[in-house]
């Protein structure tokens, strides 16, 4: 299937949804967890998947049978372009979350790293001017981070992450890999002297969303 072919078929928004659940996810996932996941009717869903199973951004295979009936189908991202490369990157990363779940202090060796790499990311960024424009600057650093993150609907609601840049690695490692998240959004506010701080990351509230919750800064 040709690039061109694959771009065409993510020019659906239900589309690339699904694809960006699926990679989040890291694993299969059934018709009925991943249309609530992207927030689709199931026979919607599974009439994108299949456009996606076509263009060759999406794989399926039948669950081993447990009794009558036909065995369930399960759903996942096919391996990305350069995933050779993106393998290197996984496993130095792996190797890095171990090194610092290994410490005295893992989740707040995490937390520090993360602090840095947002105080970094935050460098050239003007000062925030209100609690919104904080809010925004920070919705748009984790936007180019890759977290996929859903701008909250009233003042003092959480930001949703529908996107976990780490994918399958933080499973299992959320103290560190979410510590290291928590501690990126803290550097960001505190770069740009916001009114506001990042007060708990709470992972995996549905298979494929987190929450970040947000608080005045003695809250955190």
């Amino acid at each position: 299937m040709t690039s061109h072919e694959q771009h065409r078929a993510l020019a659906g928004r239900s589309r690339a949804r699904l694809l960006d659940v699926l990679r989040s996810a890291g694993r299969g996932l059934a018709i009925d967890e991943l249309s609530a996941a992207a927030g689709l009717h199931p026979n919607s869903a599974r009439e994108q998947l299949g456009v996606l199973v076509q263009a060759g951004l999406v794989e399926r295979a039948s669950d081993r049978p447990t009794g009558r009936g036909r065995p369930r189908l399960r759903y996942m991202a096919a391996p990305e372009p350069g995933a050779g490369d993106a393998g290197a990157y996984r496993d130095l990363a792996r190797t890095l979350a171990e090194e610092l779940a290994a410490g005295a202090d893992p989740v707040g060796a995490a937390a520090h790293a993360g602090e840095r790499w947002g105080a970094r990311v935050a460098a050239r960024l003007p000062a925030a001017t209100s609690e919104s424009d904080a809010v925004q600057r920070l919705v748009e650093v984790l936007d180019n981070a890759g977290f996929d993150p859903e701008p909250p609907t009233v003042p003092g609601a959480p930001i949703g992450l529908r996107r976990c840049p780490f994918g399958t690695l933080a499973r299992g490692r959320e103290p560190v890999i979410c510590g290291v998240h928590l501690g990126l959004m803290r550097g960001v506010l505190r770069t740009i002297h916001a009114p506001i701080q990042a007060a708990r990351l709470d992972p995996w509230v549905t298979p494929a969303r987190c929450l970040a919750h947000l608080g005045a800064p003695t809250d955190a």
